[in-house]
């Protein structure tokens, strides 16, 4: 048997010719969306194609880039040149950042009942955030695991107490220059509440995809605990209207000759049963959900894991561009790719292909594998940007099956994509980006693409 750096290695020089992409069904596959005319290409550049690789930062599993002091420094010197240099600007923004996060945990009604409170606590949080974030970060992990009753993720392992307190900052920081660009294009706060909804990516989708493109199937829905309408006795999917990280996602298979629903998930918890009857899974469904959507299985072709294609796409000026792609594999038997997003490869853009992995740990094994659809799935992805251009940012998740591609959602609150890990990597890049959002003329740095993008 070859080591993994051997079969990396071989994979490398040959992108798209591993022997298991050459077998069977995925050869077929890809011979047939080649002749459909997918292009082998890319055409657009990646603003940031080493994002997911962190800048060259060795362990991507932790928000720990250029040391801890040398980090705090320039998170918090962007986000009090922000806060005390353009007081107006940053307090219009971070209220809207705020009150889009009120509805966004919660419904219509109390995120309209907080506006007022929010407009009041803002000039506290523009002093206080980087404070308060560490408070926050310091108790986290135990209210997660006592309070909540809810598993850390390992994204979150080990815990880096002055990192992930620094990654906040950022958020704040960038969410309140997003929030400033969609106050002046006169987005309400929330809009955040729709959008992220499961069940508006599928109506999005079902409007905006191209021909050979497709949204999951969705089968029913779950209203206040209620499934609407009869669950189908097929392989299911069941997951929250709202929420991320794969938390209280699960597979259903269904058995033929048990007449009921069978689930190895292993985020399942422990007092989980493994097998449902349709009626017994009503009323777990009952139990766990309190809104929900129900959607059609969907598998992977071969050779590819249960995983998903990340598309990240950036919009400053109604006109988007692509930010990066990643393929993020699930570990086997996990039913996310998010909540246990241990394994993380680079896109290689000049061949299609899957490129080297990120994490250390990683053993390679899908690197090379062509993908002849990408070219096409990322110009999908840039054109429903453009019709969501008041979002800076959105990441798309994307399956790669047999009968092409399947659009999961849109990720835009809290982003998907982290393209803030770049910005900070220095000040002079968040200068830029900063006034580049704010409408204002900026001295710092620029890409040829940023260029170009401002000029059309």
């Amino acid at each position: 048997m070859r080591s993994s750096q051997t079969l990396r290695a071989n994979n490398l020089k040959e992108p798209g010719l591993s022997s298991q992409y050459n077998a069977g069904s995925a050869s077929t596959c890809r011979e047939t969306l080649l002749r459909n005319g997918h292009s082998k290409r890319i055409k657009h550049k990646a603003l940031w194609p080493e994002y997911f690789a962190r800048l060259g930062q060795k362990d991507s599993t932790t928000w720990h880039y250029q040391g801890y002091l040398k980090d705090t420094f320039v998170v918090w010197r962007a986000f009090y040149s922000l806060m005390l240099g353009h007081p107006i600007i940053a307090f219009i923004g971070l209220r809207h950042f705020f009150q889009s996060l009120i509805f966004r945990i919660s419904d219509e009604k109390r995120g309209r009942y907080f506006l007022p409170i929010v407009t009041i606590i803002t000039p506290i949080l523009m002093l206080l955030s980087p404070f308060i974030s560490l408070l926050a970060v310091a108790i986290a992990p135990g209210f997660l695991k006592y309070a909540m009753k809810r598993l850390v993720p390992p994204l979150f392992r080990p815990f880096k107490f002055m990192g992930w307190a620094n990654y906040n900052v950022m958020l704040i920081t960038m969410f309140s220059l997003h929030g400033y660009k969609q106050y002046r294009g006169g987005v309400h706060p929330s809009i955040a509440l729709k959008h992220s909804s499961k069940l508006f990516w599928h109506q999005f989708f079902d409007e905006h995809l191209p021909s050979g493109h497709r949204a999951t199937s969705q089968l029913a829905v779950i209203e206040s605990g209620k499934v609407k309408g009869n669950i189908p006795q097929t392989d299911i999917v069941i997951k929250p209207i709202a929420g991320g990280a794969g938390y209280n996602l699960r597979t259903m298979k269904w058995e033929h000759e048990l007449n009921q629903f069978r689930c190895v998930d292993i985020e399942r918890a422990e007092t989980e049963k493994e097998l449902y009857s349709p009626d017994e899974l009503r009323s777990w469904i009952a139990k766990t959900y309190d809104n929900g959507v129900i959607e059609k299985l969907e598998h992977t072709r071969k050779p590819f894991p249960i995983s998903s294609i990340r598309i990240l796409t950036l919009n400053l000026d109604r006109k988007s561009q692509l930010l990066s792609a990643a393929m993020l594999p699930a570990p086997e038997g996990s039913n996310s790719t998010a909540y246990f997003d241990l394994d993380t490869y680079l896109i290689d853009y000049e061949h299609s292909a899957i490129g080297t992995p990120v994490r250390l740990h990683s053993d390679g094994q899908y690197t090379g594998i062509e993908i002849p659809e990408l070219n096409s799935i990322i110009e999908a992805c840039l054109k429903m940007h453009d019709e969501l251009h008041y979002h800076v940012e959105i990441s798309w998740d994307v399956l790669l099956t047999d009968d092409g591609p399947v659009y999961l959602e849109g990720n835009v609150f809290p982003p998907g994509c982290d393209y803030k890990i770049s910005i900070f990597k220095s000040y002079e890049n968040f200068v830029y980006l900063r006034d580049r959002l704010c409408g204002q003329t900026s001295k710092g740095l620029r890409t040829e693409s940023q260029s170009e993008a401002q000029q059309a």
